[in-house]
């Protein structure tokens, strides 16, 4: 029966990701939503510990909420104290960050209606956000449908829906799953997974908005660390890129990579590879992470993290900050 109930765990996980299973709480819109943080350590079995890799560690929060619908965060963006996330259920939490963890201003609202026929959850299956910070547009992944909104500033207007035939044949359930406009105004996109779960996995360059019909896109692969999916990217501000990667199996459950990958030139490599600088596993603090964000503190590069907790009570939502060595 333990041997049973180990191989069933993963579907299990699955159907609760993609939403298939019932009883996961209906979404609730809050113009006064309340989050409440509690500080986390890196490592549990050593409470001094601040490196892991390549990065130091600067503090973890793990965020709650009474409001139904709040975590199961697949997208992050850090604008200085302001913190926009989304929910692979079609909600974006906002909130502002303090120093020491408070927060304050919180929101919970929908992705605005405009990007497609949305009637089941996995029509809502958004994914993956990014900014035009000269702008202030956002566009939104949809992974089941690989679908890409740009919505305005306030995150209150579609402004554009598309599927681009770059991505059209990617898989449903495992395509775009990361997405992220570059300082140079072009777009990355990268497959979560390949039908027959090999890799390396999917990957294009839209040398513009991908929503415009005009973009042009030049499809590439990119190579994970062996058994792991990547799950967000963001850039640094030298231009190199990290890719967050994820991982889960028994009985670690969930463990994390984060990958640096040069910068992108006009033509991308035909197999994009990084280099692992931090990885994320027991005894260090470990969960779905699926966003990253990328700010910068006096100079120095902030990694950001957050962790999707998928509506299950045996997960959290974390928020983890690190600065780069």
């Amino acid at each position: 029966m333990r041997r049973f109930l180990i191989a069933l765990f993963p579907v299990l996980l699955g159907q609760c990701v993609d939403g298939s299973m019932p009883g996961m709480a209906t979404p609730t819109e809050s113009r006064n939503l309340t989050i409440q943080s509690a500080p986390v350590l890196l490592d549990s079995s050593n409470p001094n510990r601040r490196r892991v890799g390549a990065l130091t560690f600067l503090g973890g929060w793990a965020l709650t909420s009474d409001t139904r619908g709040f975590g199961a965060i697949s997208g992050l963006s850090v604008d200085g104290r302001l913190v926009t996330a989304l929910g692979d259920n079609g909600m974006i939490t906002q909130f502002r960050f303090g120093r020491f963890g408070n927060v304050s201003e919180a929101e919970n609202f929908r992705v605005p209606d405009g990007c497609g026929k949305l009637v089941y959850k996995y029509d809502n299956d958004t994914e993956a956000l990014t900014r035009d910070p000269d702008t202030g547009a956002w566009w939104i992944s949809y992974e089941w449908h690989n679908r890409i909104c740009r919505v305005d500033e306030g995150l209150t207007e579609v402004e554009a829906s598309a599927k681009p035939p770059a991505i059209t044949t990617w898989p449903q359930k495992k395509g775009a799953e990361t997405m992220l406009r570059l300082a140079d105004g072009r777009f990355l996109l990268i497959a979560e997974d390949v039908k027959d779960g090999a890799d390396p996995v999917r990957a294009v360059l839209f040398d513009r908005d991908p929503t415009d019909p005009a973009a042009v896109a030049i499809p590439f692969s990119y190579r994970p660390p062996s058994g792991y999916k990547p799950t967000d990217a963001a850039q640094l501000p030298d231009g190199r890129i990290l890719i967050l990667n994820r991982r889960f199996a028994i009985p670690a459950l969930f463990t994390s990579k984060i990958s640096i990958v040069p910068a992108l030139g006009k033509t991308p490599p035909k197999i994009l590879e990084g280099r692992v600088i931090a990885t994320l596993a027991p005894p260090l603090v470990a969960d779905n992470f699926e966003g990253i964000s990328v700010t910068v503190e006096g100079g120095r590069p902030i990694i950001w993290l957050a962790s999707d907790d998928n509506f299950m009570r045996w997960q959290r939502t974390l928020l983890l900050k690190f600065a780069v060595n």
